[in-house]
């Protein structure tokens, strides 16, 4: 019975929770008036962004492309690199955005393909971090290195290797223009 006592008691305190009640009622609806006049009339149309957007995006010059539009051009080295283990592989993803090398709009050749020589592009994804799957060709850079003479210039990994298809001895040396 004591217990009731106290709860009747404490309803005189009653109008502070009423108080507060009201603030975060009001609170919430001051923030859904302001959301709806802040966020454009379009979000929410095919997802969780702003449907406007689409139009938006594809109003925009085209800077990457799919790899077979490479193949177009480059078929031999097209090959090489869709029988080796870096086939699944964007070509964008070593090379630059297709943008630099060619206008799809105009069907115009703008520039030799910039092609980064470097150890560090391959490390970027063969470093050996722990956040790389088990079977994933990873290397620790000096136990990798370490009989390999001029191990530290930049373009030591395409003394044995061939960046379309890296397997030793696969497709044989690394020329200039690959």
């Amino acid at each position: 019975m004591d217990f009731w006592k106290g709860a009747f008691v404490s309803l005189r305190h009653t109008k502070h929770y009423f108080r507060a009640v009201f603030l975060i009622i009001g609170a919430l609806f001051a923030f859904f008036i302001v959301r709806a006049f802040l966020l454009p009339g379009s979000f929410g149309e095919f997802g969780y962004y702003r449907g406007d957007n689409v139009a938006e995006q594809m109003a925009k010059p085209v800077r990457f492309a799919a790899r077979e539009a490479c193949a177009d051009c480059h078929g031999d080295i097209w090959k090489t690199h869709q029988s080796g283990s870096h086939a699944p592989v964007q070509c964008q993803n070593c090379h630059d955005a297709l943008a630099v090398h060619f206008d799809v709009e105009k069907g115009e050749f703008i520039g030799k393909m910039p092609i980064q020589r470097t150890s560090k592009l391959c490390l970027r994804c063969h470093d050996d971090l722990p956040s790389r799957p088990d079977g994933f060709p990873k290397i620790d850079l000096e136990d990798h290195l370490k009989d390999i003479p001029d191990a530290h210039k930049p373009e030591v990994c395409f003394q044995c290797h061939q960046p379309h298809s890296p397997k030793i001895g696969d497709q044989g040396p690394v020329t200039r223009d690959q």
